[in-house]
């Protein structure tokens, strides 16, 4: 039993050694409480398995604030003369799920984060999209807000996003239905109809309403790709019904 239990112990300080390891080599910072971005790593799943309450929820959630915040400043300050809705567009073209999937697969979060599947499959888009928030969440946390805005600045938009080709794409189309409505003074609302579990993940069902009128409904397990693709829907009927000339351009 006390090999055993020793066995275990070394193994986890082993572990230990690599994550922290992992943290520096990705933000540059040594880790000071290494269990925020043990919770940041480890998904709802895997929580639910091991039938722990610890998950990256809430990291997530004040991560993708701080990171929201991060991005708008830096495009604040290097677009001076661009309008809100350039702003809002290409902000939300760096932190959408398929921009943090691709980041964190190139960090190597799949490699650390922690999920529960019975097919021993790798995680999903939005397992990794969502870790790469709670990371975010963990490092402000554990170091602050200024190292955590070196870190996205330095490592993530000067190193591996092309803010010019961002520019010339247009696929967000929460953020084009957002311009379309303010430019026309419209209301806009996501209504979350329904949150039911399938199995292990939940399904999320939104609709679009714009000046309370409902508009296209559509259902994910993303809640993220719910409101893109119910945004893309409903702003082609806009555009049928109201014209294509009110969209906002650059």
């Amino acid at each position: 039993m006390a090999i055993r239990k020793l066995l275990s112990l070394l193994q986890k300080q082993s572990g230990d050694k690599s994550l922290k390891s992992w943290i520096k080599s990705t933000c540059g910072y040594t880790p000071i409480n290494l269990s925020l971005y043990k919770q940041a790593l480890s998904h709802r799943s895997h929580s639910a398995a091991s039938k722990s309450p610890i998950n990256n929820e809430r990291l997530e959630f004040l991560g993708d604030a701080i990171l929201g915040a991060i991005v708008a400043d830096y495009l604040f300050e290097i677009y001076p003369y661009k309008n809100e809705g350039f702003l809002t567009q290409l902000r939300s073209k760096i932190v959408n799920g398929e921009s943090l999937k691709s980041l964190a697969k190139k960090f190597g979060f799949e490699l650390h984060l922690k999920t529960n599947s019975r097919r021993n499959e790798r995680p999903s888009t939005y397992a990794l999209g969502d870790a790469f928030e709670a990371f975010i969440g963990a490092l402000y946390l554990d170091h602050g807000f200024n190292k955590t805005k070196k870190f996205v600045v330095s490592r993530i938009i000067k190193t591996h996003l092309d803010l010019d080709k961002l520019v010339q794409t247009n696929e967000d189309f929460k953020s084009q239905l957002q311009i379309f409505c303010q430019k026309n003074k419209f209301q806009l609302e996501y209504r979350l109809l329904s949150e039911e579990m399938n199995g292990k993940d939940r399904v999320y069902v939104i609709q679009v309403f714009v000046n309370d009128k409902p508009y296209t409904r559509f259902e994910n397990f993303s809640k993220r790709v719910a409101e893109q693709k119910a945004a893309e829907l409903s702003l082609q009927d806009l555009i049928q019904e109201y014209g294509e000339t009110t969209r906002t351009e650059y």
